[in-house]
């Protein structure tokens, strides 16, 4: 699994165990309906996303969807095909069932983030940008769909937008790397190499393993003059990953 589709698993999961309390508030507004069926295919349906067992957990998913009675059950069951077909890779019919989910709950982030998520896998950077930002406006506080906007408007050219919103989810995350990384090599492309250094920097002391901050330290020192710093980081990546280092080799010593 891609880090986007284990993060959007996650978020499935944390929706899908809060669907009991919903169960109770929604018994007491539809006269006692019995959901209990739809509830448990869902609470099966985890557990086959958690063993890796996708097919499985699309059947309990679209049992639960046939069976749930009450609104919130239909939204869970959504959620969880979804996350079954965006583990698959079946992004056509990921995005179906996150959009029939958002047909039951609008302004739903999380939802309208797993979406975004499928958006930008498509190649379709503008949409998916509207709905990271639209994420984010419903819950200040996400800063994946930060991180995830940013990611978007880099692959746009829009690396000074794509540098305020990973600096915005920044205080909110606390020294994320995907966050860092966004910021720095926003900065890099827009030739503030002074600003990109520090934020590669801080990567690389939150995961002193992460070959891409490295790399990025790396080549925006060299952008930078200071030739001996890149060297180093060349004898970093020999270990972390030689492909990187090999390349930044040869942009230091070109053939």
């Amino acid at each position: 699994m891609t880090a986007g589709t284990t993060l959007r698993f996650s978020l499935v999961l944390l929706l899908a165990m809060s669907a009991g309390g919903w169960i109770h508030a929604s018994q007491e507004s539809t006269g006692g309906h019995d959901s209990s069926v739809a509830l448990a295919e869902l609470r099966l349906g985890l557990g086959a996303m958690e063993e890796g067992d996708y097919d499985s957990a699309l059947g309990h998913y679209g049992r639960a969807l046939e069976n749930a009675e009450i609104s919130e059950l239909r939204f869970q069951a959504h959620l969880g095909v979804g996350s079954a077909y965006a583990a698959t890779d079946r992004l056509d019919d990921a995005a179906a069932a996150y959009r029939a989910a958002l047909e039951i709950r609008p302004n739903d982030p999380a939802t309208l983030y797993s979406l975004g998520l499928v958006t930008k896998d498509q190649g379709r950077y503008e949409d998916a940008a509207a709905l990271f930002a639209t994420a984010a406006v419903r819950d200040p506080q996400f800063g994946e769909a930060l991180v995830e906007l940013g990611i978007v408007y880099a692959y746009l050219g829009r690396h000074e937008d794509s540098a305020g919103a990973c600096r915005r989810a920044m205080p909110i995350l606390e020294d994320d790397e995907a966050a860092l990384l966004c910021v720095g090599v926003a900065l890099f492309q827009l030739g503030r190499y002074s600003e990109a250094i520090p934020a590669f920097e801080t990567a690389i002391e939150a995961n002193p393993g992460n070959p891409r901050a490295h790399y990025g330290l790396g080549i925006t020192m060299l952008n930078a003059g200071d030739r001996n710093g890149a060297v180093a980081e060349v004898g970093v990546l020999n270990e972390l990953d030689p492909k990187l280092a090999n390349d930044l080799y040869e942009r230091i010593f070109p053939p």
